[in-house]
């Protein structure tokens, strides 16, 4: 079938992409003469808005197939546009062409109820190197490491031993405690070196009513269980002259009810909101009946929503010596921010002119779900990446299509291939794109090894999932090879991959709170914790190349994956057989000029891939 447009061909769109402000895209389209096209134009129209404008392409001449338009367009502002475009035949009828659906190639079509392509113009940030090319290592504090004694640890929770398994139940979930400390994580630093991490991500490590701590109770006090911030000084200089970056877990939608703002249930000797009207925090909350209808997130009651509208609040957290200051007078050198769906865009662009004035390389990860390029959220559009609020998102979408292919193969092949090239070619901005956190475990799903191996959870409650948590031998060493293969790719691809702690040595476990077992750190999987050191040392060993070289996927079907980054006159190639069998890639030409980089094979210079292996090629 002739293309029309393909937003992935500099021949039809260039620079392929986004584009930065200020900067122009030409567009070509090439109609098929049967249809026999006068005028054309393409249309943009400012994402999840009514606002559009048309712009007429220029004829450009035919041949015996096509007649053939082209335009140049320069846009002055950040904007996310969807584009489409519209032709007319001699008889004056209106034609569109838009997406064929998964492809980036564009169909003629007789409406315009098909989908469009996507242009997001945008300005540039500046993030810390590490985030290009570093590996990034996520730590729960309270369940990472806990060594020497604990100082007047709080008396009203529940204390574990350390090898336990997490409550489970509803009301119990949150609450148990197993002591993670800071000196737990200084004693484990040259560990984390030897794996080859470069940033140190930390869930909260506030005061709070709960073991996750996404119920803070005081924006400037550690959690005492953890340790003080003497301890926190030490560990991040530690961390520093080990050549690490910390990043901490920011929480500015809610705090918790039992929390020295709100103080539900009076335990803090000042007024909180909830105490009296006349508290300072009283405006930082949204009450519907005073004080025991509020509005909360997602209508947990534990976690009150914070009022982002509130001056005080904005004064506090943001402004000269507030809590974003504090926490960078302790020596972090960025933010990771929960739930940023859920916070107004003025916020977030307090978050930014906060940590910029901190005077660091810029830093700031949010959690996004979907394709963050184009999220929209309670009646808004959200702008993280068109400057002055995000330089980095964790990549879900290509989390969940990884693990999906990996498992299932077949049909999510070519979600696979769309997902790679919507995210790191089409949608993101390159320096996002670039500073990507990729994962494939994080503290709110399921272990990526028991999502390989295991009993799909579905939506089975917390009893279905005790009860099918602990792996067979048969699904454990099977999710042990499927985990390597997904951890080699996001390895590979731009941004920086992120273990979650304990997947190098082979943690498996359901939801929460399942999947935020103690480390048990008598018990690691030897074999899987040296694979993860292979892995840094590739990465590290090839962390100037890798931080900016071009990407691209090469092939994807139900059986082998090929990808490809390239730069100058070097290329690497990634190789995954996903299959049962052993797979020959002889056929894709690239044996006879090229090299073992890094495998997780036996098979170095054969002209195969293992089933269930991977390997890197440098081409010569």
């Amino acid at each position: 079938m002739r293309v029309v447009f393909d937003s992935r061909q500099t021949h039809y769109k260039n620079p392929l992409g986004c584009v930065k402000a200020g900067e122009s895209v030409k567009l070509r389209l090439e109609i098929p003469k049967q249809y026999t096209p006068t005028r054309a134009w393409v249309i943009f129209q400012e994402f999840y808005s009514e606002k559009d404008f048309a712009v007429e392409m220029q004829y450009k001449g035919e041949n015996e197939e096509v007649v053939i338009f082209e335009c140049e367009v320069k846009f002055q502002d950040v904007n996310i546009h969807e584009y489409y475009f519209s032709f007319v035949d001699d008889y004056g009828t209106p034609k569109f062409v838009q997406k064929r659906s998964s492809s980036f190639e564009g169909e003629i079509r007789e409406n315009k109820e098909g989908v469009n392509w996507q242009l997001t113009v945008y300005e540039a940030t500046e993030t810390h190197s590490n985030m290009q090319n570093g590996i990034m290592y996520q730590i729960f504090p309270d369940r990472f490491c806990k060594y020497g004694d604990v100082k007047n640890p709080p008396a009203d929770r529940m204390y574990r031993v350390w090898e336990g398994m997490p409550f489970y139940k509803q009301n119990q979930i949150g609450q148990d405690f197993f002591g993670g400390n800071l000196q737990g994580i200084i004693h484990r630093l040259k560990y984390l070196k030897s794996l080859g991490v470069t940033v140190l991500y930390f869930n909260p490590i506030w005061l709070a009513a709960s073991n996750h701590r996404y119920d803070q109770a005081d924006y400037r006090t550690i959690d005492s269980l953890l340790g003080t911030e003497q301890d926190f000084r030490e560990m991040v200089e530690k961390a520093h002259k080990l050549g690490m970056i910390v990043i901490l877990d920011a929480v500015l939608n809610h705090t918790g009810a039992d929390s020295v703002y709100f103080n539900k249930y009076n335990r803090y000797p000042e007024l909180g909101a909830y105490n009296s009207k006349e508290s300072p925090y009283y405006d930082w909350y949204c009450f519907k009946e005073y004080p025991e209808k509020y509005k909360s997130w997602w209508g947990f009651v534990e976690h009150p929503t914070i009022n982002q509208n509130s001056q005080s609040f904005q004064r506090f957290m943001f402004g000269e010596s507030g809590v974003i200051d504090y926490w960078f007078s302790l020596g972090i050198d960025g933010l990771r921010l929960d739930v940023p769906d859920e916070l107004p865009n003025f916020t977030l662009n307090l978050v930014y002119e906060a940590v910029k004035r901190n005077g660091k390389p810029i830093t700031i990860i949010g959690e996004v779900w979907e394709d963050a390029s184009n999220k929209c959220n309670y009646g808004h559009r959200m702008e993280y990446f068109l400057g002055n609020q995000l330089t980095s998102v964790m990549n879900y979408p290509v989390k969940n299509a990884i693990l999906a292919y990996i498992r299932y193969s077949g049909a999510w092949a070519n979600h696979l291939k769309e997902t790679l090239i919507t995210i790191f070619l089409e949608n993101y901005p390159r320096e996002i794109a670039y500073s990507l956190m990729n994962f494939v475990t994080s503290h709110d799903t399921v272990r990526a090894i028991t999502k390989l191996a295991g009993s799909e959870v579905d939506d089975h409650d917390m009893e279905w999932q005790s009860k099918h948590d602990t792996l067979t031998r048969e699904e454990y060493l099977l999710g042990r090879k499927r985990l390597m293969l997904a951890y080699s790719m996001i390895y590979f691809l731009p941004g920086i991959p992120s273990i979650f702690y304990g997947d190098e040595s082979g943690i498996s476990g359901q939801k929460d709170a399942f999947c935020r077992k103690p480390f048990n750190w008598g018990r690691r999987d030897k074999k899987l914790t040296k694979f993860f050191r292979e892995l840094g040392k590739f990465r590290n060993s090839e962390k100037e190349f890798l931080k900016d070289a071009d990407f691209g996927v090469i092939h994807i079907d139900g059986e082998i994956c090929i990808l490809e980054r390239r730069k100058a006159n070097r290329r690497l190639i990634y190789i995954a057989n996903i299959s049962e069998r052993k797979l020959e890639i002889s056929q894709y030409g690239i044996l006879e000029k090229s090299q073992m980089v890094f495998s997780m094979c036996n098979t170095i210079g054969n002209s195969y891939v293992d089933s269930l292996e991977a390997m890197i090629l440098e081409e010569l």
